[in-house]
């Protein structure tokens, strides 16, 4: 006897809805797939299994959103999404506001490298990884170290040349080693961190850079107050007595057009520049007010945002200078995973989708 074409629609739909529940599940719950499949094939009436399907579906759609919240895919997707609408909205304005062509071509060849290169990072090993984190956070302030000894033996630049993109290795390594570092007191590996920490405080103790030595110790003093941890502590200590003792004899750099203080430039033009560009500056911190995992990476950029206004340091994403833009994807990539929010174990499925389906429905359950 042939099927009514309704018949085969519903059978369609069901497949469908099902198929779709099924990728969203994945490898971890292909079990509970199998065993929803199954069920959906074993139902007599086409209506029955799509009413199945469809609650099978909002289930496996809630179980997904849940494990999106308690991981950080939803960080890195606000992050991202931010540094690229701030980069291009300040591209925006310089182009309208005058600045030289290079300045705008330079920022969007530096967001094309920092999203390349944050998307060929191994961000999940490096999130569950502790050692891994502890020994790249070594690794970053050996090479900050080994350019500081160069700068003050040799004189040359602290840049470094990628392609046509210049970047000013402080600005972008330091921020990503005050993030990777951040590791439990208990590890084992957290002696390497440690070690990072110490050598990019050395670095610039050899350049006698009060502002970011400052940045450190408030940084490394809010970590310390949280882990209550001694070796932080006193690490924040000596860099905050450097960094006064350095601030003596600091100078401010001279304000650039369309590097510093790119606000108050928006401030000159109208009113309404002025407030976008300030939103703009503090649209990066967004995921930090969203995520939890988020909050020592919001802690550091909300500081060089708050240096940046005065002109002691160039506005970041908003304001020329590849530096800040690859620093900021570069040190968002490298936040370390909230094992306390996994999601737990799976729920029963026969509960979840019984919700869902019609009270008619002849079976009691999956087992």
């Amino acid at each position: 006897m042939r099927r009514p074409s309704s018949a085969w629609a519903l059978a369609l739909a069901s497949r469908l809805l099902m198929r779709t529940a099924v990728r969203l599940l994945g490898a971890r719950q292909a079990a509970w797939a199998q065993a929803m499949q199954a069920e959906v094939a074993s139902v007599g009436s086409e209506r029955m299994a799509l009413a199945f399907a469809w609650g099978c579906l909002c289930t496996a759609l809630g179980h997904a959103l849940a494990a999106a919240r308690g991981g950080l895919a939803l960080v890195h997707n606000a992050g991202v999404l931010t540094c690229a609408l701030a980069v291009l909205a300040g591209c925006l304005f310089m182009h309208s506001a005058g600045a030289p062509g290079h300045y705008v071509w330079m920022n969007l060849l530096s967001l094309a490298f920092a999203v390349a290169t944050f998307r060929l990072l191994p961000r999940r090993r490096l999130q569950a990884d502790e050692r891994l984190r502890a020994k790249l956070s070594f690794a970053l302030g050996a090479l900050l170290l080994i350019a500081g000894l160069g700068q003050a033996s040799t004189g040359a630049s602290a840049w470094l040349q990628v392609g046509p993109v210049p970047l000013n290795l402080a600005w972008l390594l330091l921020p990503a080693l005050l993030v990777v570092s951040d590791v439990r007191p208990q590890s084992a590996a957290r002696p390497w961190a440690l070690g990072g920490l110490l050598m990019a405080c050395g670095t610039l103790a050899l350049q006698a850079d009060a502002l970011l030595m400052g940045l450190v110790a408030a940084v490394l003093g809010v970590r310390a107050w949280h882990q209550r941890s001694c070796a932080l502590a006193l690490l924040a200590l000596a860099s905050s007595v450097m960094a006064a003792h350095f601030g003596q004899a600091w100078q401010a750099p001279q304000a650039l057009a369309f590097v510093d203080q790119v606000v108050q430039h928006g401030f000159e033009q109208n009113l309404a520049t002025g407030l976008a560009l300030a939103l703009l500056q503090v649209l990066p911190l967004w995921p930090a007010l969203r995520h939890r995992q988020a909050r020592l990476h919001g802690l550091v950029w909300g500081l060089l945002v708050a240096l940046s206004l005065p002109g002691w340091l160039p506005s970041p994403l908003v304001g020329y200078g590849g530096s800040f833009i690859a620093g900021y994807l570069l040190s968002l990539a490298l936040l370390a995973g909230d094992t306390a929010e996994r999601p737990s174990a799976s729920p029963r499925p026969a509960a979840a989708c019984r919700r869902r389906a019609p009270p008619t429905w002849p079976r009691s359950g999956l087992t």
